[in-house]
């Protein structure tokens, strides 16, 4: 999980949030940049929150994987006296929109490879990046859903393939809640903050001393401390906890009825013993 001031910022896949390398932060800029293993298949979220209690004011979460514009969401202010909470401070983008009721869920998946020279130089700049952007804006109005014109399973020369063999693809349309889009100008001259997620397969990760080597208990993600309605932060970490105590408390049974064993033993002993007493 990335943090910069009250915002947080997290990549999910089937629910969990994947694990952060190489977190480096600079402050100037506002943003904070780590790098994440990507799995092809594997379908993902982006997600945001300002865990800011007395936001008073709208942010726009804007998404952009691949150097293409893909999507983003609106967190609105929170109202006078409102309790933070999960809902109230938290956004998740999971689909490219293709109408006002329908998208299509962000994949990660194969570079598509050619030897054709016309691709030689056609890698994007910020192939193999997820960025969120998060500015203060001000509502203009509400407009019906608009296009957005993103990249998709990019075409690169094979040559590229050293830098780069996975990019962000999409799955197969689905049909979501209807949206229309609210028009908003931003009120700040540079956003509240940047995250920039760069992804490659974990054995690349490891193989450029990125992430450490696995150990055969290592798990490739986090648990979830992004609080939400499946359940409190920590419950997996209190589960495993409670099972080290339970075993613990075993092995000081079968240790007391070692030393009971060892001390009748002795008793035994002593008692057998004679003693000579003629003279």
């Amino acid at each position: 999980m990335l943090q910069f001031g009250t915002l947080r910022a997290c990549i999910k896949v089937d629910g969990v949030i994947l694990t952060p390398y190489g977190i480096e932060t600079i402050v100037e800029e506002s943003k904070v940049t780590c790098w994440i293993p990507s799995e092809v298949g594997k379908n993902f979220s982006v997600v945001w929150q300002d865990t800011c209690d007395f936001r008073v004011y709208y942010e726009s979460g804007t998404v952009t994987i691949d150097g293409s514009p893909s999507g983003g969401q609106i967190l609105g202010p929170l109202r006078s006296g409102e309790p933070l909470s999960y809902a109230n401070c938290t956004c998740e983008l999971r689909h490219l929109r293709t109408s006002g009721s329908s998208g299509r869920p962000f994949t990660f998946s194969n570079l598509q490879l050619t030897d054709d020279d016309v691709y030689l130089k056609s890698a994007p700049a910020r192939l193999g990046e997820i960025e969120l952007t998060v500015w203060p804006v001000a509502p203009i109005s509400l407009a019906p859903w608009a296009p957005i014109q993103s990249g998709n399973n990019q075409i690169v020369h094979e040559r590229a393939k050293k830098a780069y063999s996975h990019c962000v693809g999409f799955g197969n349309e689905v049909a979501l809640p209807y949206v229309r889009t609210l028009t908003t100008r931003p009120i700040s001259a540079k956003p509240f903050a940047t995250f920039v997620f760069r992804y490659r397969p974990l054995d690349r990760l490891i193989a450029d001393g990125i992430a450490p080597p696995l150990r055969r208990a290592d798990k490739r993600t986090v648990p979830d401390d992004f609080e939400d309605s499946d359940g409190e932060p920590g419950d997996e970490a209190m589960r495993e906890l409670q099972a080290l105590k339970e075993h613990v408390k075993r092995l000081e049974r079968k240790l007391v009825q070692s030393r009971r064993s060892s001390s009748k033993r002795v008793k035994a002993e002593a008692c057998d013993e004679t003693i000579d007493l003629t003279i």
